[in-house]
């Protein structure tokens, strides 16, 4: 009878750990490309860049919000923002101007990806910021 009791109990404390483990997970997967011709670009000039979105679980047309920023050490030295309607995927090409003043060097293009809820991903790239000949 106690043996009984207590297989109860683990089955039931079992259940339970399952049940609460099920979380509403949105699976939305981001993903950035730069070309080879691009990962060398002089400040001043556009800098392209590939978006892949997978958004397999969404069932409509649905309105994410991009927002693109040019890092040098964890400052923001250009941002923009876009609205794109997605279904289920997307791919598209897209640039931000590199300003006049951003300095030679490594820099990050971080891409956020976000709806009018709770939705939200990140990725980043990194580019090198060259002088320009002459």
């Amino acid at each position: 009878m106690l043996k009984a009791m207590k297989i109860t109990l683990i089955l039931l404390l079992f259940a339970a750990i399952n049940f609460l483990s099920i979380v509403p997970v949105s699976a939305l997967n981001i993903a950035v490309y730069v070309p080879e011709k691009y990962t060398d670009v002089e400040a001043g000039e556009r800098f392209y860049f590939e978006i892949e979105i997978k958004y397999p679980e969404n069932p409509r047309r649905k309105d994410l919000r991009l927002e693109y920023q040019i890092l040098k050490d964890d400052e923001v030295i250009a941002q923009s923002q876009v609205l794109k309607a997605v279904e289920t995927q997307a791919s598209f090409v897209d640039f931000i101007v590199i300003p006049e003043s951003a300095e030679t060097g490594l820099h990050l293009i971080n891409i956020k990806v976000s709806d009018y809820e709770n939705l939200s991903e990140e990725v980043s790239a990194s580019l090198q910021v060259i002088k320009k000949p002459g």
